[in-house]
Parts: C-alpha cells; structure tokens; sequence
C-alpha cells in the first residue's frame, strides 16, 4: 500500500517522557523512576503485557496511514530480517531540510470496537526495536518517534515522542544498528485505547530506504 502525502505542518509535543534503553538493569523500589542517559527504570518494568505484536510471522493490521510534512511514499511489509519485523520503507530524501517530517504507522484491527484493554492498572509504557541504517543519517540528522493514541471515544489519550536514539548497537551480519525505544507515558492511560499510531520522524535526515520494527508491546 502506498500513499504519497503533501507538506503540512510541524507538531510541537510538549511534557512528554522519553526513554530509550539498553540492555543493563538496576534494582531500585517499585515506587521510583530513574532515567539517565542509555538507562531507564520504572515501576513500569513488571507491568502486565497488555498488546503484543512480535511481528515473527506477519504484520497484522500495520498500515502506513499518513504524514505530516512528508512529501514521499511509504509503504509496510513483512520481512524476515531480524526474527520478523514490520519492514517500513520511507523516502525522507524529498524533505531532508524539515525538522519534523513524520511518517504514520497504524494497526487497523485496533478500533473503537476491538481496543486495546487497559484493565484497571492500565497502561503506561509502548516499547519496541527499531532497526534502521546509520549511513542514511549524516550531520546532524537524526531519527525521532512519536506515539499518538485516542480511547474509544475519540479523546487523546497519548502524545509524547522519544527525541533521540542514540547511537544503536550494530547487529552482526548487517549495516544496520538497533535502537530498544521505550516510550514512558506521563500519565497512565485508563481508558481503552480505540486508536494507535506510531510515527517515525526523521529531522534533517535524506534517509531513503528500510526501517525495521519487531518486538512492539503495550504494558
């Protein structure tokens, strides 16, 4: 599926938590959130895994649905690359000198009718790995992600991003690096969540090519 989409505007999220975290761990009491660079620990950690694609087999109902200063095409994929993932294929090359150009993922079989259930802890992180190419990041560029969510009634429940993945770890066999993005939520989210979307937001990048994501959970 694809669908070119026209330059809009730029978003501007405000009071959002951000994590991006690497596999190391540090033991502190349920009822405290650290984060410093490369590290995060929450309460969150031990929550209940309330929505899980792993994307081994297939990508479900992921979909590129829109964009907001995005001149370029996109479109989702199965691939087998790293244990199965969503494959995004993205062309920011049209819109290198934006600063926010967002490219929108979306699961059409979440819906008003079949949400997410939050239960009654509810929900307060979306995690997941993020493969991308670091020779189609130069300068300055750097990739970003932003989540959006809206409860079964229309209302906003989540907007925050994660500003900067970091360096990545490489993945052997490949030229791609991994980025586990971990996106803490300001506030926990209780009501069921009718509506998702994931972006991936490039600022200054050319990058024309495959991002990949696997391993995505709702806690």
């Amino acid at each position: 599926m694809k669908i070119t989409k026209f330059k809009k505007f730029v978003p501007v999220v405000m009071g959002a938590a951000m994590a991006l975290t690497f596999a190391q761990s540090v033991d502190v009491p349920a009822s405290v959130e650290m984060q410093v660079p490369g590290i995060s620990i929450s309460r969150a950690e031990a929550a209940e895994v309330l929505k899980a694609w792993d994307f081994s087999k297939d990508i479900g109902g992921w979909n590129f649905v829109g964009g907001w200063s995005y001149s370029g095409e996109a479109a989702t994929s199965y691939a087998a690359d790293f244990g199965g993932s969503l494959k995004v294929d993205v062309d920011y090359s049209y819109d290198k000198d934006q600063s926010w150009s967002e490219v929108k993922l979306s699961d059409w079989a979440v819906s008003n009718e079949a949400p997410i259930v939050v239960g009654s802890n509810g929900a307060g992180t979306i995690s997941f790995d993020l493969y991308y190419d670091p020779a189609q990041i130069t300068g300055d560029g750097m990739l970003k992600i932003k989540a959006y969510g809206s409860d079964v009634n229309g209302e906003e429940v989540i907007n925050q991003i994660v500003d900067e993945l970091g360096k990545g770890k490489d993945v052997p066999g490949s030229n791609y690096k991994k980025a586990s993005v971990k996106i803490i939520l300001d506030d926990v989210v209780t009501e069921n969540i009718g509506h998702l979307e994931i972006s991936l937001v490039s600022y200054l990048t050319g990058y024309k090519g495959a991002i990949y994501i696997n391993n995505m959970q709702v806690k």
